[in-house]
């Protein structure tokens, strides 16, 4: 009889490990993961187009003082190209290349001393009350040149001295 049971027992063992103990068959496996599609990186980052601009260059003024050579002021002006309609308008004046801003000649006037030290601080300090903002000043009693970018500017003499004062870009 043992031998039966173990022949019973033989025959029922390859059911029993392939379920869970209680009878019941185990659930077929799983089926192997589906593969991720593939993955898209967004097109790099492309700066926006830069679109160029025409802008003129500044305005300079040419001078010394005493040597004998004429002052310079050069501005360049944006113009109308083929339009009539504002011809009027797109002119060129004249200007002073020694002073294009009246407030500026009076103050030099006012504040020019015989001494240059003097004369370049309290113009400076008056210029800059009178016109708002950075001006810059140089007074000499001899020869002296300079190139400034600038679009306000102003050369005055009193005696010796000679000072110019402009506004910088």
């Amino acid at each position: 009889m043992a031998k039966f049971l173990i022949l019973a027992l033989l025959s029922v063992l390859p059911k029993i490990a392939d379920s869970c103990g209680c009878g019941i068959p185990l659930p077929p496996p799983c089926p192997a993961p589906l593969p991720c599609p593939p993955t898209f990186c967004p097109p790099p980052y492309a700066p926006a187009p830069v679109i160029p601009s025409y802008q003129p260059p500044p305005a300079f003024n040419d001078c010394c003082c005493q040597c004998g050579s004429q002052c310079r002021y050069r501005s360049m002006r944006a113009r109308t190209h083929g339009s009539r309609i504002f011809s009027a308008l797109s002119f060129d004046m004249e200007e002073d290349p020694t002073c294009n801003n009246e407030k500026l000649r009076s103050v030099i006037e006012e504040n020019i001393t015989k001494d240059p030290t003097i004369s370049k601080r309290a113009i400076q300090k008056a210029a800059e009350e009178r016109l708002g903002g950075k001006i810059n000043v140089i007074c000499a009693k001899s020869d002296f040149s300079y190139v400034a970018y600038t679009e306000t500017y102003c050369q005055a003499s009193s005696g010796e001295v000679t000072c110019y004062a402009f506004k910088p870009q």
